[in-house]
């Protein structure tokens, strides 16, 4: 079962990355949003509710700037948001965010508004006057825009009784008739259309032409403030948004609060009622805390804040006919078929593909080459069937059988009893080694530029690259690659460029790229945090392989690292080929020691263990507040802990932790610690 997830989880993460460089990066998604949103909802469902799986939660809100730009680091970093699909997606955020806070139900006071199918910009105010406009670009640095959006006539260039610098955040947008109008002109021009409103909106910022932006007619809506000079007696985002109509901004109509969930159920309905009559696009509603104070002690997670969720809209349906089945071979074997079917558009965006996601899912629903199906559009990153439609099944037609051998290798596979995945064991099965290798060089792992699937299919295939250490040898092929089909000696001397700045690489992201089953970006961390070096991790791995050992006993005793991560781990660190592999990838890179921030508090340093109920903290907050400040947490007492913190209703860690002498902490002295930081 857990390859099974691994191996989703593997595909999602991929997917999202070429999907969000197509969004973010070239305005030019082949996916709907919806579609898009399915995927990371169900990438982060998957690593919520399966943590020993080791994968990390995404860190990605955008994409790269594009090179024609200045890139400038955001002084915060542009979060995106959590989505919601129903309504008990949003009862479960409601019951965390009132957990974490240690509230009664109905005792957080929640702002509903409308969340804009927009571009997402960041507005400069230096003593009232507009200075800098950035694009949201990867969330921790965007394109400098701001000649462009001077250009936007509704915008406010100059705001008073304002604090001396402000951040303001919002989205500049399209209208929808303004878009109809805009397209005309786009056919008449025998130009290419733009295929939503929001894709129309950030292309028409990033036109190099100020005058044809003036021409597209863009808006602003303000919903957030970023940074900020001085204190103000704004404390909440109903006050904030009033107090940004007052400055001359844009907001919008629909604001609402509530304290329910019934409260906005009702808010969700009118909304989804007035949907086709507002005039402009909205692809979800956003639930805020309201309070700012609240806010910041619910703080953020990697990728988005713990006090807001944004709630998807329904989706829509098509009718297709497939025309062909293919069967895909993932890194780890697993055989996923994806049927080919006539192109139809769905939300602005032209379907080709569509995942059957596994044998079983094809022999329940009976789906066979040639039907007539009906695709959702919210479906996975290619968008699913959901159903045949049988009456225009032809006579003819026989039922879809998967072939018992791999596709790649033409070895036999193997399918468990109970599992719904086929798989092909066969390690050295050329799919999976390439799959490997772009692990190793993507952007979360070595990030070698230039180097993305397309190229490494044709090395591979060429014969320049078989493993990793491969890519280190490729300056002395130099004169084949030039050769090679679209490449020349400049596009060679930039991916050798990129070849050898790669090799200077964090230790923890050196772990990542390997790709060890388990082993995400979070575990990564953890194990770099621990360990420190690499020659230090392997011989603990080798040490651990015996599990009465006290290596054995430190890893599995480390937060958020279990027996089953553990077992994977020293797994991977006693195989001779990947021990043999390391060494020469040592050798080729400068892998730098870990490095944290130092952070210096009484906590800093300090394995925590926590028992019992605290009264002013839930579990979450109190470890989120105290890994802030330099502590570690750890699940069992043991010689290795420093703190055992002890609130109401212990368990037998109490008991051992005075055995063995461990500093002991009650809530009333862990808030005077915290008082004095």
């Amino acid at each position: 079962m857990e390859d099974k997830i691994y191996n989703r989880l593997v595909f999602l993460k991929n997917q999202i990355e070429y999907h969000n460089k197509l969004y973010h990066g070239h305005d030019d998604p082949i996916i709907s949003d919806q579609e898009f949103d399915k995927l990371c909802v169900e990438y982060d469902r998957l690593i919520s509710t399966n943590p020993n799986i080791g994968f990390s939660k995404r860190n990605d809100v955008g994409f790269d700037p594009l090179e024609k730009f200045t890139k400038i680091k955001h002084a915060k970093p542009m979060l995106s948001l959590s989505n919601g699909f129903s309504y008990d997606d949003i009862e479960d955020f409601l019951k965390k965010t009132h957990k974490f806070l240690n509230k009664k139900n109905n005792d957080i006071e929640f702002i509903c508004e409308p969340k804009i199918d927009g571009l997402s910009i960041s507005l400069l105010y230096i003593e009232g006057k507009l200075i800098q406009a950035l694009t949201r670009g990867n969330g921790v640095e965007g394109e400098l825009v701001t000649e462009n959006v001077l250009a936007i006539k509704n915008l406010p260039k100059e705001i008073f009784d304002c604090p001396k610098m402000i951040e303001i955040r919002g989205e500049i947008f399209i209208t929808k008739n303004d878009f109809n109008k805009l397209n005309k002109v786009q056919t008449e021009n025998n130009n290419k259309k733009f295929s939503n409103a929001r894709n129309a909106a950030a292309g028409s910022i990033r036109q190099k032409n100020v005058d044809e932006i003036s021409n597209r007619k863009l808006n602003f809506f303000a919903y957030t403030i970023g940074q900020i000079s001085e204190k103000n007696n704004i404390n909440s985002q109903y006050m904030l948004l009033k107090k940004f109509k007052k400055w001359g901004f844009q907001i919008p109509d629909d604001i609402e609060l509530s304290t329910t969930l019934n409260g906005i159920k009702k808010y969700y309905d009118t909304m989804l009622n007035k949907r086709d009559s507002i005039n402009y696009e909205i692809d979800g509603l956003v639930y805020k805390v309201n309070s700012f104070e609240l806010q910041k002690r619910l703080g953020e997670m990697s990728r988005a804040p713990r006090w807001a969720i944004a709630h998807k809209l329904p989706s829509s349906t098509k009718h297709t006919i497939i025309r062909k089945i293919d069967l895909q071979v993932g890194r780890t074997g697993v055989i996923t078929p994806v049927a080919r079917v006539d192109t139809v558009n769905i939300g602005g965006v032209d379907v080709s593909n569509v995942t059957l996601h596994n044998e079983d899912e094809i022999k329940r629903k009976d789906i066979r080459i040639g039907d007539t199906v009906v695709i959702e559009r919210a479906g996975d990153v290619i968008p699913h069937v959901l159903s045949v439609v049988k009456e225009k099944r032809m006579k003819e037609s026989s039922k879809f059988v998967i072939k018992r051998n791999c596709p790649s290798c033409n070895k036999l596979t193997i399918k468990k009893a109970g599992e719904a995945l086929r798989r092909c064991i066969n390690v050295t099965c050329n799919a999976q080694v390439i799959e490997k290798i772009i692990h190793f060089c993507s952007k979360n792992a070595l990030n070698i530029d230039g180097l993305a699937e397309k190229q490494i299919k044709y090395f591979f295939k060429k014969g320049l690259i078989s493993k990793f250490s491969d890519i280190f040898d490729l300056y002395k092929k130099k004169d084949v690659i030039i050769k090679c089909d679209g490449f020349a000696e400049l596009s060679v001397n930039k991916l050798l460029k990129s070849i050898d700045k790669s090799k200077s690489v964090s230790f923890d992201k050196f772990i990542i790229s390997l790709g060890i089953k388990q082993v995400g970006e979070n575990t990564a961390k953890i194990l770099a945090g621990h360990y420190q070096n690499l020659p230090n991790l392997i011989l603990n791995m080798k040490l651990a392989n015996n599990k009465n050992s006290d290596e054995f006993n430190n890893l599995v005793n480390i937060d958020q690292i279990g027996f089953s991560v553990a077992e994977d781990i020293i797994k991977y660190f006693n195989s001779s080929e990947n021990l043999t592999e390391l060494e020469i990838l040592s050798i080729n890179l400068n892998i730098q020691l870990y490095t944290k921030t130092n952070i210096d508090s009484f906590f800093s340093d300090k394995k925590i263990v926590i028992t019992g109920t605290l009264a002013s903290f839930s579990r979450d907050e109190i470890k989120t507040k105290l890994n802030s400040l330099g502590a570690k947490f750890i699940s069992q007492i043991s010689r290795n802990a420093d703190i055992l913190i002890c609130g109401e209703n212990p368990g037998n860690k109490l008991e051992k932790a005075e055995q063995l002498s461990i500093k002991i902490i009650n809530e009333k002295k862990l808030n005077e610690y915290l008082k004095d930081l």
